[in-house]
């Protein structure tokens, strides 16, 4: 049950940026609770010797209140352009039963995991960012800017820790929206980019 991956991850919720849930347990959420989409863009990987190099997953979930208080529902979306048997392997490891980070991290604040589906993600690259995830949702991430235009970044959060994040971009993501009947419905102007490379 071996698997590793680097690649990019986009995070975008339901609050003004950037969410108070990065800085820890005892932040409350804009609106008291707190909705979120992180899309997975995989460079390279493998889980089990099977490649899933190029592979994108996103995964959508809600909260009552601050993610370190748990108690979410959360779903899976795998690209419809991947085989089979990577959506199986993929699935496994994002929602936490093949070990790694994601064993403990999802363990400790999802509750409730709906069926996951497939939709296709696309993730587009310009002077913003921009990832739609089938009829779901959508998000446009500008990332903020010193004087010198240099891209603003945090780093030592509580929730960069549960990541595995040395450091993350904010971004605006004001225009994105979430639509699954199954989830809430919400928009939001929260965003960060970071990198990841994992193992289990």
């Amino acid at each position: 049950m071996a698997w590793l991956m680097t690649g990019n991850m986009i995070e975008f919720c339901s609050c003004k940026a950037m969410c108070p849930c990065w800085l820890g347990p005892t932040m409350e959420p804009d609106q008291g609770w707190c909705s979120a989409a992180i899309a997975y863009e995989i460079k390279q990987g493998a889980i089990d010797g099977l490649d899933v190099g190029g592979c994108n997953a996103v995964l959508a979930a809600e909260w009552p209140g601050n993610f370190f208080g748990g108690k979410g529902t959360a779903r899976l979306y795998i690209d419809a352009n991947v085989s089979g048997d990577q959506r199986r392997e993929l699935e496994a490891v994002f929602s936490g039963k093949k070990g790694g980070l994601f064993e403990g991290l999802m363990g400790a604040v999802i509750a409730r995991w709906l069926p996951a589906k497939s939709a296709r993600i696309e993730i587009r690259r310009g002077e913003t960012l921009s990832i739609s995830v089938g009829e779901f949702g959508k998000a446009t991430l500008a990332p903020f800017k010193d004087q010198a235009g240099r891209t603003v970044t945090v780093q030592g959060t509580a929730a960069q820790g549960a990541f595995q994040s040395a450091s993350m971009e904010l971004a605006s993501s004001k225009g994105t929206r979430w639509s699954d009947p199954e989830l809430r419905q919400w928009d939001g102007d929260s965003g960060t980019i970071h990198t990841f490379n994992w193992r289990a």
